[in-house]
């Protein structure tokens, strides 16, 4: 949603920036009040927030200002509420966004300091090891991140497409981190503590960015903000914090667990990527840090990034106060350092190359993003091997086609002879596969060659035996064979084309929030004209990949943020919209419902 925040907002400056009087002004600012109090759900404090994110205060303080034309003269107050001057505001800053009220009552929340006076919660540091560790060993990217979200306290756009680890020389549990969000244009390099041993983090680390899913996001925010790290950072944020979450929640807990491995923070109901950076700055510096309380606290400080210029003075303690935001989790138990098995390295050994081939390598090297030539190497290798084993493969199969055309030339040839009765050929399981090959192939060679196909030869196979199962290529028919077939599998590839469809139509066609349409259960159904328990089964099992298309565009559950199937597109003309789509993605084929043979 907060993207389509950014658009009101760009559509709301071009559209008064050279205006001069507030009667041309005001009608704008209605506009895009109503859309905030029709179009959103957020509250004074969410809102204050994404509307700094995306710019709105920043670009109208830059305008020229002139009272009485696009600007007025407002008090100026401190702290305490006591007027100390006047200041110019563009009308816009006057009419929109948040009262002074707002901002006050925004402004006195006690969240930080319930939460501290409270007492906090107390972490068990075996429990939350024990979790961090089956994170870090899966294969499922998601869980891979919050796995290293927890180990590391990164946040998950510094984990997913900024952090750069290095390791810090006789220091197994500590690396040099780069990447630090937040910085508005700096970029520190300092050293943090790891809760595991820090070559297994980093071999983790380049595991995650080397996924397909997590290279194809990184590619996409950039594409959508060529020249904006903060707003691809936000982006990524966005479209990967409902699935973050929702493996933070199924590890960690949340109010409905009996024995959660992670307590809930004070005021939350669930665990979340903000609770595992507080529960890891508790134990990294509880095991790193013996000193004093207030040592403990420039330590995690320094962990956590809000102290870390090169020559800080005492001024810059006051950024402690927002550590202290992540202060309310403590622990009695000792931290261990868990130990992680690594394959031993091997050493490698010196290549030479001509002046050209060492060229050809760097510039692979940079154009595949690889940390050496090593790698470049090694990929070259492993694609060389690929092509001998496609040739190997691709040899096999021609001899194969030549033992099948000498079958059947023999069997064209046993039909030629007269017989007074049908020839009965009796075949084993082995046989018979050969056979079935053999009519395959002959089809084909009749199509390229013009041999006719053998028929009329009676197999009798024993009664145990069955046919084997036809393996059909659906990704290779047309729409229209796909929704003409009433085989195993076609309800399957029906749904996810019109899954594709509606990601192609919200991505290209679809100009805004009023015509994009969320993917739902229903829609899908309606599209591919499949049954409901298919489009169910193939939601669940593409949970991630619709949970993150709908955020992307603001259209995920607001209610229950995991679950990609409920029903979103109230008050839009969804019929009409699944049409359209049906029309330019699907050929006209969708919309045609399934028979009972494809459940």
């Amino acid at each position: 949603m907060s993207r389509a925040v950014e658009e009101e907002v760009d559509k709301l400056f071009e559209a008064v920036k050279d205006l001069h009087s507030l009667e041309e002004i005001r009608p704008h600012c209605e506009a895009f009040n109503e859309f905030i109090n029709t179009k959103t759900t957020y509250s004074n404090a969410s809102l204050g927030t994404v509307l700094s994110r995306v710019g709105f205060y920043k670009k109208f303080k830059a305008l020229p200002l002139e009272q009485g034309k696009n600007a007025d003269l407002v008090p100026k107050r401190d702290g305490q509420g006591n007027l100390i001057g006047h200041e110019l505001k563009h009308y816009v800053l006057l009419l929109c966004g948040l009262s002074r009220e707002d901002w006050e009552g925004r402004n006195t929340t006690t969240r930080v300091s319930d939460r501290i006076s409270d007492g906090g919660q107390e972490v068990d540091p075996d429990t939350y090891l024990e979790v961090t560790g089956k994170l870090l060993e899966s294969t499922n990217p998601h869980e891979l991140a919050v796995g290293l979200i927890a180990a590391t306290g990164r946040r998950p756009h510094e984990i997913l497409a900024r952090a750069k680890f290095a390791p810090v020389e006789g220091q197994e549990y500590w690396v040099s981190f780069e990447g630090q969000g937040k910085k508005r244009g700096d970029k520190p390099v300092f050293n943090i503590a790891t809760l595991y041993p820090a070559n297994y983090i980093i071999e983790k680390l380049n595991q995650l960015r080397k996924e397909d899913s997590t290279k194809a996001l990184l590619k996409e925010v950039v594409i959508d903000f060529p020249k904006d790290v903060a707003a691809q950072n936000r982006s990524i944020d966005n479209r990967r914090g409902q699935s973050l979450r929702r493996v933070v929640k199924e590890f960690f807990g949340d109010k409905y667990a009996e024995n959660p491995a992670l307590n809930l923070r004070n005021d939350e109901d669930q665990n979340n990527c903000k609770a595992l950076r507080a529960a890891y700055l508790c134990l990294a510096t509880e095991r790193d840090c013996k000193g004093s309380m207030g040592a403990k606290m420039l330590h995690a400080a320094r962990l956590a990034g809000h102290f870390v210029k090169d020559n800080p003075t005492d001024r810059d303690l006051q950024s402690l106060v927002t550590t202290l935001g992540y202060a309310d989790y403590f622990t009695s138990k000792t931290i261990q350092f868990p130990i992680v098995q690594m394959p031993d390295p091997e050493k490698p050994v010196m290549i030479r190359a001509s002046k050209e081939d060492a060229e050809l390598i760097k510039k692979f090297q940079n154009d595949w993003e690889l940390p050496n030539q090593q790698s470049v190497v090694t990929r070259l290798l492993e694609n060389f091997q690929n092509r001998l084993e496609a040739a190997k493969q691709l040899a096999e199969a021609n001899q194969k086609i030549t033992q099948l055309e000498v079958k059947i030339k023999e069997l064209e040839t046993m039909k030629a002879e007269p017989t007074a009765q049908p020839q009965e050929i009796t075949l084993n399981v082995s046989e018979l596969e050969s056979l079935v090959q053999a009519k395959v192939a002959a089809a084909v060679e009749k199509a390229l060659q013009g041999l006719p196909v053998a028929t009329g030869v009676t197999a009798t196979v024993p009664r145990q035996l069955e046919k084997p199962r036809e393996e059909i290529n659906w990704e290779v028919m047309t729409d229209a064979e796909v929704w003409g077939s009433k085989k195993n599998g076609a309800a399957i590839e029906k749904v996810r084309r019109a899954f594709l469809a509606m990601t192609s139509y919200n991505d290209t066609v679809a100009t805004g929030d009023n015509d994009r349409i969320a993917i739902t259960n229903l829609a899908l159904r309606e599209l591919s004209g499949a049954n409901g328990l298919v489009v169910r089964d193939w939601i669940n099992q593409h949970r991630d990949e619709v949970i993150s298309h709908n955020a992307k565009y603001g259209m995920e559950n607001k209610k229950d943020p995991a679950n990609p199937a409920t029903y979103y597109n109230k008050g839009r003309n969804t019929e009409a919209i699944l049409q359209l789509i049906n029309e330019e993605f699907l050929g006209g084929e969708g919309m045609r419902k399934a028979s009972t043979e494809e459940v």
